[in-house]
């Protein structure tokens, strides 16, 4: 069953030519002190916001000095984005089956019409792959998850796991074998050394393959970085990594899941009718996981255009492009701090932007034509 993707596009198609004043708006400085008040009794240990460019807040806190930090599945939206960047230079198409490169899935009914898309935004049906993939064994982890079994058709469900992270990544290797180059190496080129992001440590399998569900390790100081790329629509300290229109892909949810992109949680369904909020940890860690999540939105009082990557233990980048709005949050092991109760404070009484047209260019609307769908392939 195909499955409709609510497009994205124009968060940051839009972008391009037009003019965004310095200050489009702020948060308010009490909402944000009552945030980090909420972090901190909610198993929170630090909080960075980064407004108009600018560092205005960055506080630690419960125990928490600032070191580096094991970004979980934050992980995931990296390879996100070199997915984009990889169709961009030709490297691969993400609307191609996955069995052109896999070739063990052609004979397979379920897996072969399986994309590199459905593979990213998780409705590919196969398996989780937890208990293969972060179980203890001296296995490739990578391409142990070739044989993962198809458990629903391609595009009726949302299965969240390592599997299909590792999926990507085996295709992603077999492609880069004749440039000699590791997929690790490939995203250290294109994203982690452009961005000047130190990762202090990456989670590994037996064979040295880097887990590119959960692995990293880094600094808030350092996943700033690449929140202020994504906001920018591509470019950091005035180098271009990426097309805006190759990125605005993975911001692209999808019918089964509208808060979900290419490695991605959205809040572009927040204003519609029939949006409800649902704790993306709690819902992980239901058994079984929900498979349907129709009408899913963060937050209903969060601006419609932030997008969140997002880890275990309430590892958080939010980005807000309309508010020029970076913030990180770090939480410790538990289960009291809700991202809808955090949003909500954090937003109460923001100034609403002002956007300016100047002559000869465009209104700065990132959100016009946001619920244009496209078909999967």
């Amino acid at each position: 069953m195909s499955a409709q993707r609510l497009s994205f596009a124009a968060i940051f198609v839009s972008l391009l030519g037009m003019t965004v004043p310095s200050a489009i708006a702020q948060l308010n400085g009490a909402s944000i002190e009552a945030a980090q008040k909420y972090s901190a009794s909610h198993n929170g240990i630090a909080m960075i916001v980064k407004e108009g460019g600018s560092i205005r807040y960055e506080k630690y806190y419960n125990g928490y000095s600032g070191d580096p930090l094991h970004i979980f599945s934050g992980t995931k939206s990296f390879f996100g984005v070199l997915a984009v960047i990889a169709q961009e230079e030709g490297l691969l198409d993400l609307d191609e089956r996955v069995a052109e490169t896999i070739t063990e899935w052609r004979d397979d009914p379920a897996k072969s019409a399986i994309t590199l898309r459905e593979t990213l935004n998780f409705t590919s049906g196969l398996e989780t792959g937890f208990e293969e993939i972060y179980g203890r064994s001296s296995e490739d982890k990578i391409s142990v998850a070739v044989g993962l079994d198809a458990k629903r058709a391609r595009g009726s469900a949302f299965i969240y796991g390592p599997g299909n992270m590792n999926v990507f990544c085996e295709v992603l290797r077999r492609k880069l074998k004749s440039k000699g180059m590791s997929y690790e190496a490939y995203l250290q080129k294109k994203l982690i050394r452009p961005l000047g992001i130190n990762i202090s440590r990456w989670r590994e399998d037996a064979h040295g393959n880097v887990v590119p569900s959960a692995g990293m390790y880094m600094t808030g100081k350092d996943w700033i970085n690449f929140g202020d790329m994504i906001k920018s629509g591509g470019v950091y300290n005035g180098r271009r990594l990426v097309k805006t229109e190759s990125l605005s892909q993975c911001f692209s949810g999808t019918q089964i899941n509208p808060s979900f992109g290419l490695c991605f949680w959205l809040n572009g369904y927040a204003k519609e009718p029939n949006a409800r909020e649902m704790d993306v940890e709690e819902s992980l860690d239901e058994d079984p996981m929900p498979e349907n999540w129709s009408g899913n939105c963060l937050s209903k009082d969060a601006p419609v255009d932030l997008i969140c990557s997002l880890g275990s233990t309430f590892q958080r980048l939010y980005v807000v492009p309309s508010m020029d709005l970076v913030v990180i949050h770090h939480g410790k092991r538990g289960h009291e701090f809700r991202d809808a109760d955090f949003l909500r404070i954090l937003f109460q009484g923001a100034a609403s932007a002002q956007p300016q047209e100047e002559s000869g260019k465009k209104e700065f609307r990132p959100f016009k034509g946001l619920f244009k769908g496209r078909g999967n392939q």
